[in-house]
């Protein structure tokens, strides 16, 4: 592999930062200034110098550090806990959303890896720093970042293990809301295991913990929520509500 190429395919830099890189000479190999054809070995060093002005830095509205609860830290991400009723992000410049109370907490602007929905909660990945950004979204799109669902399902599920599949699509009268649709809709696929059922509702995790699913019969477009990458925690709420298992809490879209 080239420096070319490792800065292209491995790491993912833009073209305007490698032209930076390049032209600059801040490209090093085991402290060596380096051709831009040149070979790395296993166990070459490399070494990138980037500039403030290399990556402009977004200004956004300050949040409140003592909102953030941090999972996992180190140099490069932050992992938090999104409480339920939190926005990932801002929508609107003088919004406040989680993006906010991190990017205080962290003392600088951080970015969205993913999302989840308002009324989800659960861990987000927010990369400190541009440069990691390409590369934690590829391996969320390899799936080497998996991300596992749970959910309080209204009455019981007839099996340990299931798969809901179906096509889903806008509804024309509430964007907002997906539908099945089975002549304009994408298909999607969620796979559920019953961790625990009480009286009236069950306890489900997706996907299944043992990950063996059967061959995906479409592309993966997204690393999740569904085997053909529709849209986050929304497929599997709206799957569950159309075969009447609506998910008990955190959903006030899908219905039965």
């Amino acid at each position: 592999m080239t420096v070319k190429e490792a800065l292209e395919d491995y790491y993912l830099i833009p073209r305007k930062i490698r032209h930076f890189l390049r032209t600059k000479k801040h490209v090093q190999v085991n402290g060596e200034i380096v051709h831009w054809q040149s070979i790395l070995e296993a166990g070459d060093q490399l070494t990138l110098t980037f500039d403030p002005e290399d990556y402009e830095e977004k200004e956004i509205l300050a949040g409140d550090a003592n909102l953030v609860q941090a999972l996992y830290e180190d140099e490069h991400l932050i992992i938090v806990n999104k409480p339920e009723g939190m926005k990932t992000h801002a929508n609107q410049p003088d919004e406040i959303a989680l993006l906010n109370h991190v990017s205080t907490y962290v003392g600088k602007t951080c970015y969205v890896v993913h999302r989840l929905d308002k009324e989800t909660s659960g861990a987000l990945v927010f990369a400190k720093n541009p440069f990691v950004l390409p590369v934690l979204n590829r391996l969320l799109e390899d799936k080497k970042i998996q991300r596992d669902y749970w959910a309080l399902i209204l009455g019981s599920l007839p099996k340990k293990k299931l798969v809901y599949k179906d096509k889903l699509g806008r509804d024309r009268h509430d964007r907002r809301k997906r539908i099945v649709d089975p002549r304009k809709g994408l298909y999607a696929e969620t796979h559920v295991t019953s961790l625990k059922t009480f009286k009236r509702t069950s306890f489900g995790q997706l996907p299944a913990p043992d990950r063996s699913y059967p061959p995906d019969p479409c592309p993966p477009l997204s690393p999740w929520p569904s085997d053909c990458g529709r849209s986050h925690s929304t497929t599997q709420k709206e799957l569950l509500a159309s075969c009447s298992m609506p998910t008990a809490c955190g959903s006030p879209i899908p219905s039965p």
